[in-house]
């Protein structure tokens, strides 16, 4: 046991005496180190060291060894038979612990008052006991990794010791090689050239509700932001069904599968191969087509962004991409569930600066956050800093003229953690397409029937099911459209499994936000207000303006995130309305639920 040193220049003789007893102890500890005490009560007290020290009252530190949640008699060896590690510890009455992993011996520090109470946790392997038992599950093929957090390198991380930390804003990362690539074992890096897909693990909590939801229009918004009240709970707990404002919510997220936690895409889901922009714009002919095109998928920092792609092609790859890990197409919900998490303390709680890159290119960072919404055309922040909105393409991998790339440090200011550890391109990049919409409205209530699959025959999702029927929208081309059609006989069937999807009531206006569910990150923005930049009018929400268009039967289908030249407007709080089909600036991401 070690003993900081208690500094007082004023009273050298207390100094003194402190130091002789520190050397008292070191001398027997190898005799006094296995004492210990089940329980801190008066009772009960195993003091692991009994040299008095006459400057703290003739006080004792007492110690306490838990594996897990269970006590132990002593403390484990270092050669222990059950492969323990130290996991944490902590002390009251100020003092902290540090732990010296060569002696296998704690430091104590800020050692300053009598009857000092210490408790040290080991396991089999490392565990974040902030989580009360939610830490990440690796399944098959998952590696668990560190990332550099000067310059986004990857090193396979030991399971036995600490690779995320969430209150302290480091979130569990794991990757996905590529095929014939094997696992190198913990502690040497991995090159970029070997992984497939980044995911970043979110685990299972629950949020106490800030604001019902109840907006009905757009009237005029405030600055509402605030850090979201998180505590983490595991699956054995009784989840909570708050819904009044004020009470505790277990995220229907996790809910949904009943998991511990999910794994999302660390960035937007990119094309393997693509070598330009273009190239990423790929839509699967059939559904025999894109269970085929699983094998394209990427999930990585620099790639370009997978888009022109029907909501059903991208829901199919997803289902296949890695069918053991229960890979499928993040839903509203699930993107609900990252927003909350990195508003409250456990993430960045502050804007996410916007992907700008105009060429899909994945992990980008602007440089400069945006003043302004969309307004049509490029505002540079050197021209008029209060109206800015500026972006770049660049070539793969180097930083643009606006734009820094993902291995450039700089980049972690597009992370929901602010770090490199953090999911990345849920502000601009692609507007992502949400496994989610409205209902057909097939029964007449607007509620109990299937997910509507698009506007008209030009603009669907590629699912089998009812159109809404609407072809006043401009932009389609004209003489395409046939309004005599009103189904989609010839595409994918939609799911009928409802934990793959949220279906929000059938409504005719993209203002009725209480249709939302509490946790997806909508209706809880409010309220609610038209806005102008330039001549351009959009909708912005309370929560850092980002933008907020629900889902209806013009646009029956869910995007999020903004693109690259939203601006402001942009943001993990962005929120938009979709047809589901073919666009250049339109991606998706998935999720693993195991």
């Amino acid at each position: 046991m070690k003993l900081e040193k208690y500094e007082d220049k004023s009273k050298k003789k207390r100094k003194i005496i402190l130091i002789s007893i520190s050397a008292i102890v070191l001398i027997s500890i190898s005799f006094l180190l296995y004492k210990t005490f089940a329980s801190f009560t008066e009772e009960i007290e195993f003091p692991i060291m009994n040299g008095k020290v006459d400057y703290f009252g003739n006080s004792d530190v007492y110690f306490a060894f838990y594996k897990g949640n269970e006590p132990l008699e002593e403390m484990p060896s270092k050669d222990n038979s059950e492969g323990l590690v130290f996991i944490d510890g902590e002390c009251d009455n100020g003092a902290t612990i540090e732990w010296d992993k060569e002696q296998w011996s704690p430091l104590i520090k800020n050692l300053t008052k009598s009857k000092t109470k210490c408790t040290l946790y080991f396991n089999e392997k490392y565990i974040d006991r902030e989580l009360n038992g939610t830490d990440p599950v690796l399944g098959n093929k998952l590696i668990p990794i560190t990332i550099n957090e000067e310059n986004g390198k990857v090193t396979r991380a030991s399971e036995k010791e600490k690779w995320y930390d969430y209150k302290n804003q480091k979130w569990a990362n794991a990757v996905i090689l590529r095929d014939g690539k094997i696992d190198p074992g913990a502690g040497v890096e991995i090159s970029e050239n070997d992984i497939e897909s980044y995911f970043v693990w979110i685990p299972r909590y629950r949020y106490q509700i800030f604001d019902e939801g109840n907006y009905n229009g757009a009237t005029t918004k405030t600055n509402n932001v605030k850090i979201i009240n998180v505590e983490f709970e595991t699956k054995e707990v009784k989840a909570q069904t708050g819904s009044k404002q004020g009470e505790w919510l277990t995220h229907p997220a996790f809910t949904a599968f009943n998991t511990n936690g999910i794994w999302v895409g660390k960035f937007e889901t990119g094309y393997d191969g693509a070598g330009n922009t273009g190239a990423a714009q790929v839509n699967p002919d059939d559904e025999a087509a894109a269970i085929e095109a699983a094998n394209k998928v990427i999930i990585k920092p620099n790639v370009y962004s997978w888009r022109g792609i029907q909501v059903a092609k991208a829901y199919t790859i997803g289902r296949h991409y890695e069918e053991t890990l229960n890979s499928h197409m993040m839903k509203n919900t699930e993107w609900g569930a990252v927003a909350y998490l990195s508003q409250s303390e456990y993430g960045s709680h502050q804007s996410i600066r916007i992907n700008n890159n105009s060429n899909f290119l994945t992990g980008y960072a602007g440089i400069h956050e945006p003043t302004t919404g969309y307004t049509g055309t490029n505002e540079l922040c050197s021209v008029n800093a209060n109206a800015c909105n500026e972006y770049s393409g660049s070539e793969k991998g180097l930083d643009g003229t606006y734009n820094t790339q993902y291995f450039n440090k700089a980049s972690v200011i597009a992370s929901t953690t602010n770090n490199y550890t953090g999911v990345y391109d849920m502000s601009g990049g692609a507007w992502e397409f949400m496994m989610s919409g409205i209902d057909d409205n097939s029964t007449g209530d607007g509620k109990t029937g299937k997910l509507s699959v698009g506007r008209h025959n030009v603009w669907n999702s590629g699912f089998n099911g009812i159109l809404t029927g609407v072809t006043w929208v401009t932009g389609a081309p004209e003489d395409q459209i046939d309004s005599s059609i009103t189904t989609v006989t010839e595409g994918i069937d939609l799911p009928t499994d409802e934990r793959y999807f949220d279906k929000y009531e059938y409504s005719t206006s993209d203002t009725t936000y209480n249709r939302g569910y509490l946790g997806d990150a909508t209706k809880e923005m409010g309220p609610f207000q038209n806005m102008y930049y330039g001549k351009e009018m959009r909708r912005a929400n309370s929560w850092y303006d980002d933008e907020a268009w629900f889902t209806n039967y013009a646009s029956p289908l869910v995007s999020r995130g903004g693109t690259f030249n939203n601006g402001i407007g942009a943001g993990v709080f962005c929120f938009g309305n979709a047809h589901g089909s073919t666009h250049n600036n339109f991606g998706f991401r998935l999720s693993l639920a195991f």
